[in-house]
């Protein structure tokens, strides 16, 4: 069996969205006979079996107590993308993941260092093209919120085992696929 359990904070929201908060099943078990969890949903005709105990497979559960978000985003190549809508911040062109660098606005022979403030998302010909080069990316570099990068990849598809899962994800049905 190969069903993950979407994990919910205490308010009933994913405690991130991409990756998706999931566990194991047999992680979301153990967190249910330890009430660390409650179960909001369990999967249709999918049930755990021991000896002396048979209980429906959990799909959803939630944590009994709130686990506070942090502010900002933690920064990484991905989070920097989402940042900038995952547009080259000298031509405009949006790009995928694969096609995009990162430059550093100040560069790194100039004393420029890897923040959020320093760097923009860049693809390759620009970022050769500019080179070490002093040159004003079209939106200035700024920390962006947790919640900001969290939220924005509703542009994107997202896989779900179940449908009912949209009730708690709050996605755009035409970027959701279904598991099959």
């Amino acid at each position: 069996m190969n069903n993950s359990v979407l994990l919910l904070n205490a308010d009933g929201q994913p405690l991130s969205i991409l990756p998706l908060s999931t566990v194991s099943w047999q992680d979301a078990v153990k967190a249910v006979f330890l009430e660390k969890v409650r179960v909001i949903r369990s999967y249709d005709d999918v049930y755990l079996h021991s000896e002396s105990i048979t209980i429906p497979c959990p799909s959803i559960i939630m944590l009994n107590t709130y686990h506070k978000q942090p502010v900002k985003a933690k920064y990484s190549r991905r989070n920097l993308y989402l940042r900038d809508d995952h547009c080259c911040q000298y031509c405009g062109d949006q790009f995928i993941f694969a096609e995009l660098t990162i430059d550093h606005v100040i560069p790194k022979s100039r004393g420029g260092r890897l923040t959020w403030e320093n760097t923009v998302s860049a693809c390759g010909p620009c970022n050769v093209k500019k080179g070490d080069k002093l040159s004003t990316p079209i939106n200035i570099p700024t920390v962006p919120s947790w919640h900001k990068i969290n939220y924005s990849e509703k542009t994107h598809q997202i896989i779900i085992p179940c449908l009912y899962w949209q009730d708690y994800i709050k996605w755009p049905e035409d970027k959701l696929i279904l598991q099959s």
